[in-house]
């Protein structure tokens, strides 16, 4: 025969147990409640299929947070029906601890912004192939991925976001699909048509074209260029050729040497030049003598002349002889 369940013992166990849950849950509460953390946001134009609140945010790899809100920004910022921005917006908190010292004096939000600047992103990741993801901040090529337009002010620290691997594939998809779309409009069928047709129309005009006769062009062709090829051969080879090229190198030796006696030339002339210039500044008191002499006597010339001119007798008599009194 058993023995009776002890219920007081029982129930004990178990409101003893309850307690200890509970204690641990208001513990590790009160942990997660007292690690510093700090709120931030971004935004996506893309499916957020596969996250979660809860799901961890990485850093390169490393896990620094966790997701703590999934919604709308127009919920949050603007109403549906005045705004045009459809965007995801995911909120959550990370410890600066986890990748941040401190050890510079700018506060968080600065360096947020100065790693934005530097091209720090926030993209959707898969984990594994059960369909899940996860937030992965990495650093892209700013130019290639700018910030998503906004027309409001966050209120917590902004990491833009940029497409993920999915999303990047799906737009070379799409553009691809586009591509064939626009080739298939253009006519390509009809242009392959007709590059076909062409093609016949070249075969049947190699077919029906007499390749005998066109042989026999070619040789009687090769033939000629052989007898044109031994005419230019016997005459390289001839006497004549040969004395005109001896006559054409020493020719260039004349000009050759005539080319090496131009500086010396050149040098003389210059220094001739200098001589001359050199006589002039020395002679130049004599030289300036003599013009005026030279000025002079035309001066007087000229007056002479003018006074034969008036009075030609004097030039060959003199002057008259004085008149004298009575």
């Amino acid at each position: 025969m058993s023995a009776k369940p002890n219920y007081f013992k029982l129930g004990l166990f178990i409101i003893t147990g309850s307690l200890i849950l509970v204690a641990a849950l208001i513990i590790l509460g009160l942990g997660g409640a007292s690690q510093k953390t700090i709120r931030m946001e971004t935004y996506f134009k893309e499916s957020v299929q596969g996250i979660d609140i809860g799901t961890p945010v990485k850093f390169l790899g490393v896990r620094v947070g966790n997701i703590t809100r999934i919604s709308f920004a127009f919920v949050k910022y603007q109403d549906f029906a005045s705004s045009h921005l459809r965007y995801v917006l995911v909120e959550f908190g990370i410890d600066p601890s986890s990748y941040y010292t401190g050890g510079e004096n700018l506060d968080f939000e600065e360096i947020i912004k100065r790693e934005v600047a530097r091209g720090l992103r926030i993209k959707t990741a898969p984990q594994g192939l059960t369909g899940t993801a996860y937030l992965e901040m990495d650093y892209v090529d700013p130019a290639k991925n700018p910030p998503l337009p906004i027309d409001w002010q966050p209120a917590y620290s902004y990491i833009p976001s940029a497409p993920s691997t999915i999303a990047r594939l799906e737009e070379t998809l799409r553009i691809f699909s586009d591509t064939l779309t626009k080739i298939r409009d253009a006519g390509i069928d009809t242009s392959v048509a007709n590059l076909n047709g062409l093609i016949t129309s070249a075969r049947k005009a190699v077919e029906d074209a007499r390749l005998g006769q066109i042989s026999e062009r070619v040789h009687k062709l090769i033939g000629s260029l052989d007898a044109t090829n031994a005419s230019l051969h016997a005459f390289l080879e001839g006497p004549d050729f040969n004395a005109g090229v001896k006559s054409f190198a020493a020719s260039m030796g004349n000009i050759q040497r005539g080319t090496d006696s131009l500086p010396q030339a050149v040098e003389d002339t210059r220094r001739l030049i200098r001589e001359v210039l050199d006589l002039l500044a020395e002679q130049r008191g004599e030289i300036r003598s003599i013009l005026e002499n030279t000025g002079q006597t035309m001066e007087n010339v000229k007056d002479l002349t003018g006074d034969a001119k008036r009075n030609p007798a004097r030039l060959f008599f003199g002057e008259p002889p004085a008149r004298k009194e009575p």
